[in-house]
């Protein structure tokens, strides 16, 4: 029984870990690059692939560490 409740603390401490890592702003970022790169793959598949990984890259090497408040 020892393993079940250490089991389940250690689960709960990282749901809430990714409860806090996740923001809003998140769900936008990566909603809107899905819908992007789904309407451009219906345009052509090779463009639905290339630009939100090229926005993707961007976005990596561009934005800095969020600050916690």
């Amino acid at each position: 029984m020892k393993i079940i409740r250490d089991f389940s603390t250690s689960l709960a401490s990282l749901i809430d870990a990714a409860k806090g890592s996740v923001d809003m702003r998140d769900f936008f970022v990566f909603g809107g690059l899905a819908m992007l790169g789904y309407g451009l793959w219906l345009l052509r598949p090779w463009i639905g692939f290339s630009v939100p990984g090229a926005i993707l890259l961007c976005i990596g090497l561009f934005v800095g560490e969020r600050k916690k408040t």
